[in-house]
């Protein structure tokens, strides 16, 4: 049931995730139910637990590649993935088990690639206030907030990889947003660097696409980004569900997770 009375505020809307941003553009509903109601969704769809595993798997050989703690092997990533599904029981371990070649041969590339580097790091949390200056990740003053898969410089370069499951070979322009936008919160916290390599590595494939940004198209990028926040915000904040607009439709309402309560759920 939905709650009568409850408007939005701005610690519903704060802080900003990519994800975050694009959920409130997609469908107010949607995000009503999300993140200020705050409802856990019935289930979650099979590709997000899929990716969520893969990630799980990638993100801990990354970390006993670099730290040399084992040699790694399939044997090891099944047990990283036997470790995801005892807090993911949906976890289907077959279907991550295939991944597990592109993610030793990924991970064993990125031990050559970032050789001698300065900073090699891997799930790096940033966050910022509203004035664009690095907070506390899980401050209450943060404003916008992202995370890093993984990290190394090469001179005047800072590498930044984010790893993916989709089917699709495509970079289109929420990828590149997404990328930007990680791109300008490692801007802040690594102004040492002159340019920012944001690869996007593709597990299921074994691919790595690649868009590189100066620090004169990031500064271009933000003048864009905190209008277009603001601009969200002004949507939501002191609306009730009554007053919000949904955008039922089937790109939308196939892979909502607020069907069975969302008054247009069964239309599509």
């Amino acid at each position: 049931m939905i709650k009568e009375g409850l408007k939005v505020e701005l610690s519903h809307l704060r802080p900003w995730s990519f994800t975050k941003v694009q959920k409130a553009k997609k469908c107010q509903y949607e995000f009503f139910f999300r993140y200020v109601e705050k409802l856990e969704p019935l289930e979650r769809a099979d590709f997000f637990v899929l990716g969520s595993g893969v990630h799980f798997v990638l993100e801990n050989a990354l970390n006993t590649a670099f730290e040399g703690k084992e040699p790694l092997s399939k044997k090891l990533l099944f047990r990283f993935a036997e470790q995801f599904k005892e807090s993911e029981p949906l976890a289907d371990l077959k279907k991550i088990s295939e991944f597990f070649p592109n993610i030793l041969k990924f991970v064993n590339g990125q031990l050559r690639r970032a050789k001698g580097s300065s900073l090699v790091a891997s799930e790096i949390e940033l966050a910022v206030d509203s004035s664009l200056k690095l907070a506390p990740y899980f401050s209450d003053k943060v404003y916008l907030r992202g995370k890093l898969d993984f990290i190394f410089s090469k001179d005047e370069t800072l590498y930044i990889v984010d790893h993916k499951t989709s089917r699709s070979w495509e970079f289109n322009n929420k990828v590149k947003t997404q990328l930007r936008w990680y791109a300008l919160l490692a801007s802040i916290k690594f102004p040492q660097f002159e340019k920012f390599a944001l690869e996007v590595h593709n597990v299921r494939y074994g691919s790595i696409k690649r868009l590189i940004f100066t620090k004169r198209e990031l500064l271009s990028f933000k003048e864009k980004l905190l209008p277009l926040i603001t601009r969200v915000e002004e949507n939501y904040i002191g609306k009730g569900f009554k007053e919000l607009q949904p955008s039922p439709c089937e790109a939308n309402c196939q892979w909502c997770e607020y069907r069975h309560i969302c008054p247009f759920g069964g239309s599509y």
